[in-house]
């Protein structure tokens, strides 16, 4: 685990290290007053843990080399006080800075949340005890290692036993001292954060408040009647009974105070030589087994409590988020029936999972019972011809099988809508991770797809009814909305002596599109036919000019006049650059867009080009979806004019594009196509 780095919470101030001093002070005195006769090292040892909590509050994310100083200092003057040789005193001091200073760098690493909560942060999670445990155990025996330079000092040589005690003692101190010293350290932040706060409130209201009296009364008891009147039952396992109860049962901060009172019960009464530990060999075998019975204790009561807390945390966790899921579901449920749009969901078994109050409406209150989703013929859904829907066809089917179903229009009609109505399906594939399955979306657009009937047929109106009757020429044409409407157009007039085609495509598809087409068609209608052709895209761009910019939007044209006597084409193109000129005796070419589409560059001068069409030749003319449909660029033109080329008229050569584009796949955008061919007298004759 790697060193933390977050900011943490420093009390350095000179008064709070002269007060950890002291106390470290006191905890070594009394510690001293537990030493052997004969003996250096000290049976009993708080203050191992006090110098836990004094590096915890003090360092400030790094061995704090001062403290570490004045605990050395304190360590030697007491050991030398209480009757330690100066050297003995000197290889203590050192063991209890390496342990600290070891203590310090492992359990900040282990244990970050505690060690940056500077002594405010209480223990919360077994993990982080058994990270204490472990940290504890380990700077104990670093420190240990120390610990056999006493007896060498003193020729007394090796000694085993001193390193054991040493190591129990210090382990039980920090476990003891440590998880009591964090614990009353989160409780004062607390108490000072409540009181600081507007209303704030210290108070607490216990729970079980009859077991915590309970537990001040009968523990004490129940250790006193244990180690005083049955002493001579060398047993005092049962009584960590208590431990499991209070550990279980109460809170945790007091089963921290009542494990560390219990296990200073029974570390005073074994150094008074009373209760079962008491008769156990001799004293430092007394007092090493009374330590472990303390560490056990303190251990288990609190990993009891921790995981108890863990569990009660889980529990409220868990029906928060049931409280917070089900009043999820509920705004999701009343959104979903407030939606103008029906909503179903389906597994993809076809099981419904879900469907809202309109989806059963506008399938005119056909709903299934079977809680499946029924046959098509069930609900009346039919093709927007009029034809049965196969059960295959089902949006939902569809989806299922890894189609995109996206504004797919089906007609339903049954008893609940006799006249029958007009939806549009969108469905999609739910995730996995959300179960799967396929959501599906329905709106009703009868009023929609009326309009745009309507719309079409005006459209529709405002392209040539008729043919022109022009000697010695052929005229076709094919006009392919993507939509109901379309932006393309096409228009034709004869005038004396010619004919004046016009192609144009107006960016998008559409209402809006069709609208400027056709306004294109009637502006440049408005000029005369006899117009010159540059000059009419000029003065059509010039009235479409506030139009087209406040629809941001343009409007590419060819716009030619055939000259039948001689065959010469007059034409100017704004960006259009999509017509072909195919010739008789097997060439080609295209001709170029001659200036940029209108309402681009609007008072932009305009100029005209010339071609000559001889007998059997073709012009042809087409929106940009032939394009797209054949790959994109202008070099795979090349592909339009070998569908064309050897067709015997105008309307074969204008079915022709169609055919080579429906074989491309979906139309994407508006298709037209205008083909002029100039008649051969030999095909006349034949």
């Amino acid at each position: 685990m790697p060193a933390p780095t977050q900011a943490r919470p420093a009390h350095t101030s000179w008064r709070t290290l002269v007060g950890f001093a002291a106390i470290y002070a006191g905890a070594a005195l009394v510690g001293r007053l537990t030493v052997l006769e004969g003996g250096e090292v000290s049976l009993v040892w708080p203050a191992a843990g006090v110098a836990v909590l004094w590096l915890a509050v003090r360092a400030n994310g790094s061995l704090p080399r001062i403290d570490l100083a004045v605990l050395a200092a304190v360590t030697w003057v007491v050991n030398v006080m209480t009757g330690t040789p100066p050297p003995e005193a000197l290889v203590l001091s050192a063991a209890s800075v390496a342990q600290a200073g070891t203590f310090c760098v492992l359990f900040s690493r282990w244990c970050p949340r505690i060690w940056l909560g500077a002594g405010r942060t209480p223990f919360v999670r077994v993990e982080e005890l058994w990270w204490l445990v472990l940290t504890a155990v380990v700077s104990s025996l670093v420190s240990g290692l120390l610990v056999p330079a006493v007896s060498w000092l003193s020729g007394d040589g090796w000694s085993w036993p001193l390193v054991l005690v040493w190591v129990v003692r210090n382990t039980v101190s920090i476990l003891v001292v440590g998880t009591l010293g964090f614990s009353i350290g989160s409780w004062l932040h607390e108490r000072r954060s409540a009181q600081a706060r507007p209303g704030g409130s210290a108070r607490w209201v216990p729970t079980r408040l009859g077991e915590h009296v309970a537990a001040v009364i009968l523990p004490p008891a129940m250790y006193g009647l244990w180690f005083v009147a049955l002493e001579s039952l060398p047993l005092a396992f049962p009584l960590i009974a208590l431990t499991v109860w209070t550990g279980t049962r109460l809170r945790t901060r007091f089963v921290v105070a009542h494990d560390s009172a219990m296990g200073v019960t029974a570390i005073l009464f074994t150094l008074a030589g009373i209760g079962p530990f008491a008769a156990v060999g001799d004293q430092v075998t007394q007092v090493v087994v009374a330590q472990l019975y303390v560490g056990l204790v303190s251990v288990i009561g609190l990993a009891l409590a921790l995981a108890r807390d863990e569990r009660d945390r889980l529990v409220r966790d868990v029906r928060a988020a049931g409280d917070e899921a089900r009043t999820q579901a509920g705004l999701l449920a009343t959104i979903v029936d407030t939606m103008d749009e029906g909503v179903t969901v389906t597994d993809r078994d076809g099981r419904i999972v879900l469907r809202n109050r309109r989806a059963s409406e506008l399938m005119g209150g056909i709903t299934s019972t079977t809680g499946a989703v029924a046959a098509s013929s069930y609900y009346g859904l039919y093709r927007p011809d009029g034809s049965p829907l196969p059960d295959h066809e089902l949006p939902y089917r569809r989806a299922l099988a890894g189609e995109k179903v996206h504004d797919l229009d089906l007609l339903v009609r049954n008893v609940g809508v006799p006249r029958g109505r007009v939806l549009s399906f969108s469905s999609s594939l739910l995730p996995d991770e959300a179960g799967g399955g396929v959501v599906t979306v329905m709106r009703d657009v009868t009023a929609q797809r009326e309009e745009l009937t309507r719309a079409a047929q005006v459209q529709a109106s405002l392209l040539p009814a008729s043919l022109p009757d022009v000697p010695g020429y052929a005229v076709a044409a094919r006009f392919s909305p993507a939509g109901s409407v379309g932006g393309d157009f096409y228009d034709w007039q004869p005038v004396f002596g010619g004919l004046v085609v016009t192609l144009a495509d107006v960016m998008g598809k559409g209402t809006g599109a069709a609208i400027l087409a056709a306004t294109s068609r009637s502006v440049l209608r408005s000029f005369g036919p006899e117009r010159d052709v540059a000059a009419a895209l000029v003065a059509a761009e010039e009235a479409m000019e506030a139009d087209l910019a406040n629809a941001g939007a343009f409007v590419t044209v060819f716009h030619a006049r055939i000259d039948i006597t001689t065959g010469t084409v007059t034409y100017a193109d704004a960006g259009h650059g999509l017509s072909l000129l195919v010739r008789a005796d097997g060439g080609g070419e295209r001709l170029p867009a001659l200036g940029l589409p209108l309402g681009v560059d609007p008072g932009a001068s305009r100029r005209s080009g010339t071609t000559h069409l001889d007998p059997g030749d073709l012009l042809l003319m087409f929106s940009d979806a032939v394009l797209d449909a054949i790959g994109g660029t202008v070099a795979d033109l090349g592909v339009v004019e070998a569908a064309v080329r050897g067709t015997a008229s105008a309307d074969d050569a204008a079915q022709a594009v169609l055919t080579l584009v429906a074989g491309a796949g979906e139309q994407l955008d508006d298709l037209t196509v205008v083909a002029v061919r100039r008649e051969d007298v030999r095909d006349l004759l034949r």
